[in-house]
């Protein structure tokens, strides 16, 4: 049996480690325990039972407990920059020296829960998934990004905090870049060489969600146009608020034509 307050309680104790107060420890903890909360809305829409529904939550809490340990190693959250995958991190963490027992007694979801933390962050889910761990591995990518876009659309925190360069004066995004949203709908990270080509990034994680609830919930937040308002604030180049605004108008068609089907 999951207890969701076990888990809870048991989280608030690993990352008191980690300075808890630090900007950027504080939004990596909020965030997890925002998707833990949409994790529960998707299975609760998904009609699921109620174990199957804490398991949701439970991965919500899990999914990014990496972090902590990838922010005191290497002072960043970019897999990129510090060389390591936060998805397997997690898993390592949690598993290594059995962790896990301190949240969930039992070891029957164990497979379940290190299925879909790795694949939280791959550019694509792995194949030959069995049923329930395809399952909550899009119930955990979908739960994830709709934080990461409500993160991104609120002034609460700082742009500092979101993008993973300190320079603001670029001219445009890559037109390369560009190119790739709209001919393949994805961004290749190798590609990202400054914030302005960050700024891709989350416009074309929309396309990478599986459940309608999710894409009603950015449609009617309005994430991506507060986003592109904070993008045109922060940048100066018209160049750059150009291209963002092409970004947000495909979004835009996507979601209608997703949403009304």
């Amino acid at each position: 049996m999951i207890d969701i307050n076990t888990i809870e309680n048991e989280f608030v104790k690993y990352v008191s480690n980690y300075n808890p107060s630090n900007e950027r420890v504080k939004l990596k903890i909020e965030h997890i325990r925002r998707v833990a909360k949409n994790a529960k809305t998707i299975a609760k829409n998904l009609n699921l039972n109620e174990e199957d529904t804490n398991l949701a939550i439970a991965i919500g809490y899990f999914h990014d407990f990496g972090r902590f340990e990838q922010i005191k190693r290497a002072n960043t959250f970019s897999d990129k920059e510090s060389g390591i995958n936060h998805g397997e991190l997690s898993v390592k963490v949690l598993f290594e020296n059995n962790l896990i027992r301190k949240f969930i007694e039992t070891t029957e979801y164990d497979n379940i829960i290190k299925v879909a933390i790795l694949n939280h962050n791959r550019p694509t889910i792995e194949e030959n998934l069995n049923e329930k761990e395809l399952l909550f591995s899009k119930i955990i990518r979908d739960a994830d990004k709709l934080d990461i876009f409500y993160t991104i659309s609120i002034p609460d925190y700082s742009m500092e905090s979101i993008f993973w360069y300190n320079t603001w004066n670029q001219e445009e995004i890559d037109p390369e870049i560009i190119n790739d949203f709209f001919t393949t709908n994805y961004i290749f990270y190798s590609k990202i060489k400054n914030n302005a080509d960050v700024i891709s990034i989350f416009y074309a994680y929309i396309f990478d969600l599986y459940f309608q609830i999710s894409l009603k919930i950015v449609s009617e937040k309005k994430y991506l146009e507060n986003f592109t308002k904070r993008v045109c604030n922060k940048f100066n180049s018209l160049n750059i608020h150009y291209q963002t605004n092409l970004l947000l108008e495909a979004c835009n068609k996507y979601l209608n034509e997703k949403i009304n089907i």
